[in-house]
């Protein structure tokens, strides 16, 4: 189960249906106060899937940071302005897919952040 935050319509529409065709089940919130609601209220996300700009007083990397430790959800955050619009340790703490992105793209980061976090739970 991923969890997509995505503010725009549009652009949640086609990762949606991105992550459908690679076959993960998909929930979707439009800013990081109702992704936070939905983390909260359900136990079976294994993804987060999130822009970094976002409207509102948290965006994309602190909602990221939030969650982890909060609950331990691994991150994907997804960005169309590169390195302008996140400092360059955000590089480092999360892997950060630059928009436009293809589908396989998408799909090797999702599988390596899965991956990741049943290596790190097998610790």
């Amino acid at each position: 189960m991923i969890l997509l935050v995505e503010d725009q319509k549009e652009v949640g529409d086609i990762a949606e249906d991105m992550l459908d065709a690679l076959g993960y089940n998909v929930l979707r919130a439009a800013d990081a106060t109702e992704a936070l609601s939905i983390i909260e209220e359900r136990g079976d996300i294994d993804l987060l899937l999130t822009d970094i700009v976002m409207p509102g007083s948290m965006n994309g990397t602190d909602l990221a940071m939030k969650a982890r430790e909060e609950s331990g959800l691994r991150a994907v955050l997804v960005t169309g302005y590169a390195d302008k619009a996140i400092p360059s340790d955000q590089f480092e703490r999360f892997d950060v897919l630059l928009k436009p992105f293809r589908m396989d793209e998408l799909g090797q980061r999702i599988r390596a952040a899965l991956d990741a976090e049943k290596r790190a739970g097998a610790d």
